[in-house]
């Protein structure tokens, strides 16, 4: 069994997934080390904290010759790269990202893995935090770095293990296999499927079929607000589906909700028996569904309403998730991960509720050609919800080459240009921001990128004001 190794290295430890499942191993009595490169990474702090050494570089002569095994994500050429090319030379094992977690996971009594094109950092997180807070002591692996004042990976006991489980490609464009077909959960909680990763599925229905490969004979909880889940339910081998949302026909419905100003109380019923209100430290119609799907898992796995009540209520949601990041004389500054049109227009939608008499301002950082391109119309409108938007250069995955695409960032703004303005360079954005920025804004950087590292120079504009 790969698992029993020693040793582990990990190539691009400073990815998310991957420094969660660095300080899992770590915390399972692994030695672990690994490389990357030396720009600053959001999950530095937490390798540090953590007690794992890393290389700031790929060279192959660098490769330790102490270790027994190399596990790879699709980042920095996948098993193309050179220390993974001078892991096979010495004969050492060589894993991908995904086919670890699958035999990770097998370890556990009861495993939960929370998909969805959108909402599943957020729903996991959660999930998680609940668990915690229930004294359940889970393992889990989430997709951010941190939620509340937990990290976004742990091992506390073999009895829960959550994980978020993607539905990208193992190492695009050579592997195009989506990396959950390698979890074998008992339980799935979906918040949706969407359209996105144009690099690894050409279509809706490609999309489509591979989740519902993933949800083959496994206990379902499904949001059923969600079309194409909807439209997917017939076709499904499982028996054994329970749903969730605002739909008057899910199993566990929304019946009424409110915006606060630490968050949002919700009213619950299941199979038409109120369940009493709820309340959460998040915003928006789409928190407080992957709210319910939250604890509609947690009463499959045996708790009760009022526990899970008290289990929930203090959480604040996951790091670069509708993060606030600063607050002075009524003007904020949040920072959200959103890089997909239905994820922007959540999050300006929730903000916009939130703060219904401030001017919402976007500084939006798309990632990928191949997704700005493919879903083009669809930014331009969903970036419009705002009252301002500022767009900067597209930032480009590793394993796009930018020369294969006919398309900018500045395309964006051609569609709404009263509305929309691009910025090539950070200095001019600065520049612009000082002069566009007024007292109780609500500004936003956004992306899967690194437009977050803005946050220093826009404080610093806001504090001016």
């Amino acid at each position: 069994m790969i698992i029993q190794a020693k040793k582990i290295f990990f190539l691009g430890i400073k990815g998310v997934a991957m420094t969660n499942l660095a300080v899992i191993f770590k915390k399972l009595g692994k030695d672990v080390t690994g490389s990357d490169l030396s720009e600053e990474f959001i999950t530095d702090s937490i390798l540090r904290n953590f007690g794992i050494t890393f290389q700031l570089d790929f060279d192959p002569k660098k490769l330790p010759n102490n270790i027994d095994l190399v596990v790879y994500s699709a980042a920095h050429q996948g098993d193309r790269n050179p220390q993974v090319i001078e892991a096979k030379k010495r004969g050492i094992k060589i894993r991908s990202q995904a086919e670890i977690l699958g035999e990770l996971i097998k370890k556990f009594n009861l495993k939960v893995a929370v998909c969805g094109s959108h909402g599943k950092t957020t729903t996991s997180s959660l999930l998680s935090y609940a668990l915690i807070k229930l004294g359940a002591k889970p393992s889990y692996l989430v997709g951010a770095p941190m939620f509340n004042s937990y990290p976004g990976g742990d091992f506390n006991s073999r009895d829960y293990f959550v994980i978020e489980a993607d539905e990208y490609g193992v190492n695009p464009p050579y592997d195009l296999t989506p990396k959950f077909h390698y979890l074998n959960p008992d339980y799935i909680l979906c918040t949706n499927i969407d359209y996105d990763h144009p690099d690894v599925y050409p279509n809706l229905e490609v999309t489509r079929k591979a989740f519902l490969k993933f949800f083959d004979k496994k206990k379902l909880i499904l949001c059923l607000d969600d079309k194409p889940i909807v439209q997917s339910i017939n076709r499904m081998e499982s028996k054994q589906i329970v749903t969730y949302g605002f739909n008057k026909f899910a199993d566990l419905r929304i019946l009424t909700y409110q915006h606060k100003q630490s968050g949002s109380e919700f009213h619950l019923a299941l199979n038409k028996k109120s369940l009493g209100t709820f309340q959460i430290g998040l915003f928006g119609e789409k928190n407080i569904s992957n709210t319910a799907g939250a604890i509609l898992t947690l009463l499959q796995l045996g708790f009760s309403g009022k526990e899970i009540k008290k289990a929930i209520r203090n959480f604040t949601g996951a790091k670069r998730r509708f993060e606030l990041i600063n607050e002075e004389k009524g003007t904020y500054l949040y920072d959200d991960y959103a890089h997909h049109p239905n994820e922007i227009a959540a999050t300006i939608n929730a903000a916009k509720s939130h703060f219904p008499k401030h001017r919402i301002v976007i500084i939006f950082q798309p990632h990928t050609y191949s997704r700005t391109q493919a879903l083009l119309n669809e930014f331009a409108r969903s970036l419009s919800l705002a009252d301002k938007v500022f767009v900067l250069p597209i930032f480009a995955s590793a394993r796009e080459n930018p020369k294969n695409f006919k398309i900018d960032s500045r395309d964006i703004a051609n569609l709404n240009p009263e509305r929309i303005t691009y910025e090539k360079t950070k200095r001019s954005l600065l520049e612009l921001l000082s002069s566009n920025l007024y007292s109780q804004d609500v500004i936003f950087t956004m992306g899967a990128g690194n437009v977050y590292k803005l946050k220093n120079d826009i404080i610093e504009i806001i504090s001016k004001k």
